[in-house]
């Protein structure tokens, strides 16, 4: 009998034999592109996963910025990228115009969002930070921003017996103090005039014109302050007594108490003829003067005592300069 050594030794050359001789295993393509895809299909899994656990760990050991350990002049310069012109109310989210600060409406404040509402934007969260860049920033828009303040039915509402007192706008006396350029726009309707027929009233008894004259009392520190005065189409009586009321009622604010205008302008809510415009003469004392939509004079104004028909004779009379060959 064979030992098993024999039998071992005689056996082997013939199993690596069989091994060296028999085919490899061959991938097909199919194969390989299933390969592939999961491979990629991985990928994009792995990499969107180690990039938020990157920006977890960056979030989380990043210290906030010394804002506060700068000097007053660097963080003036930070505060200048922030501003915007303020208007208020802000302008309804269906209309398509610049996003205004809400900083005078902290109900729409919200601390932490992902998306921005159309009263919203960045500038408006650094208020947020603390009183003294409150204060600081505050500062700055009041001096190089020009504030936009509007009265229209949207915001007004008649005064009532029980509040007489209700205010268009709840600005602090404190910030309108400071304001350096302001802008008013009346977009008046014939029922915020307050009588049926506006020949039955003055001036000086329009009810909007008296709060709102009480509302920017504070208004003292301004050096330009305009009024544009929008008339609403109404076909049952002519806008021009719109006009003419505002025109009446704000020109001579400034004597007593208040800020002291220094502009008037006319306007349609839906196009205008070219109505002329009133502004102060700086050569002639600040003098009323009222001038064509190119800025040349055509006439001083009658004052006071400006009657309807004399208003209206100024509102459209011709330029010289424009229309030479044309009588007054």
């Amino acid at each position: 009998m064979e030992s098993m050594c024999g039998l071992i030794s005689r056996a082997r050359p013939t199993t690596w034999t069989a091994c060296a001789t028999s085919p490899l295993p061959s991938f097909g393509l199919a194969s390989l592109v299933a390969f592939i895809v999961t491979a990629f299909a991985g990928l994009t899994l792995l990499i969107p996963w180690t990039l938020a656990k990157y920006n977890k760990m960056q979030q989380e050991n990043k210290a906030p910025f010394p804002l506060m350990n700068l000097p007053r002049e660097l963080r003036d310069l930070i505060y200048e990228h922030l501003i915007e012109e303020p208007e208020y109310p802000p302008p309804p989210p269906t209309q398509k115009l610049t996003p205004s600060i809400s900083w005078m409406l902290p109900d729409l404040w919200k601390s932490s969002s992902s998306s921005l509402t159309p009263y919203q934007k960045p500038g408006t969260w650094i208020l947020l930070a603390n009183k003294q860049v409150h204060k600081e920033y505050t500062s700055l828009l009041t001096k190089r921003a020009t504030f936009h303040l509007t009265v229209s039915s949207r915001n007004y509402q008649n005064p009532t017996q029980h509040n007489p007192n209700t205010s268009v706008w709840k600005i602090s006396p404190s910030v309108l103090q400071r304001i350096r350029s302001c802008t008013l726009q009346l977009v008046t309707t014939s029922a915020m005039l307050g009588v049926t027929d506006p020949r039955n009233m003055t001036s000086a008894d329009w009810t909007l014109a008296k709060q709102i004259r009480r509302d920017l009392e504070a208004l003292t520190g301004v050096k330009y302050f305009s009024l544009e005065s929008k008339a609403i189409g109404d076909p049952l009586w002519n806008p021009l007594w719109i006009w003419y009321h505002a025109c009446q009622s704000f020109k001579d604010m400034g004597h007593a108490k208040g800020p002291k205008l220094d502009k008037i302008t006319f306007s349609l809510d839906t196009w205008s003829p070219g109505e002329n415009h009133m502004a102060r003469d700086k050569k002639s004392k600040g003098v009323w003067t009222w001038y064509c939509p190119k800025g040349h004079s055509v006439g001083l104004d009658g004052g006071e005592d400006v009657t309807v028909r004399e208003f209206c004779g100024m509102l459209y009379r011709n330029c010289r300069v424009c229309r030479p060959n044309e009588g007054q």
